[in-house]
């Protein structure tokens, strides 16, 4: 059964990777990196800031959104890991914001369950993830 799940840094860090399992890694630009089990079946790491210019417009010019090139990463990352993967993992500093709009867009473009209730997700990275994610996956 496939499944896609978002936890926080501190989680990502001490998982033991289950079988067939790949992890996007969010960090913030100016952090370390996440250490992680070198066990995952794949692992994508992209730095970029928690910015939501849909939820909070105006925050902090001098932050680091996630760049157009960070999207195709992802979608290119989920499109050449979906064959082999079960479990997509994603990551990010509070397992909250960032890593549940990836998460998001992942379950949505494969059909993939979501929790309806859940409504923290960075509206920005999500809108900016959902078309590609599900075009690389051939659901668009």
């Amino acid at each position: 059964m496939r499944r896609v799940i978002f936890v926080s840094q501190r989680q990502a860090e001490s998982m033991r990777p289950p079988r067939a399992a790949a992890l996007i890694s969010i960090t913030d630009p100016h952090r370390p990196l996440a250490n992680l089990s070198s066990n995952w079946t794949a692992v994508l790491r992209v730095a970029f800031d928690d910015v939501d210019a849909i939820t909070f417009p105006g925050q902090d010019l001098l932050l680091s959104e996630i760049s157009a090139s960070q999207v195709a990463d992802i979608a290119g990352f989920v499109a050449a890991e979906w064959p082999r993967c079960k479990r997509f993992v994603v990551h990010c500093r509070h397992g909250v914001s960032r890593s549940v709009a990836v998460a998001k867009a992942i379950a949505e473009a494969s059909g993939l369950w979501f929790p309806p209730e859940y409504n923290e997700y960075n509206r920005f990275v999500y809108l900016a993830l959902r078309r590609p994610v599900a075009y690389a996956l051939g659901a668009d």
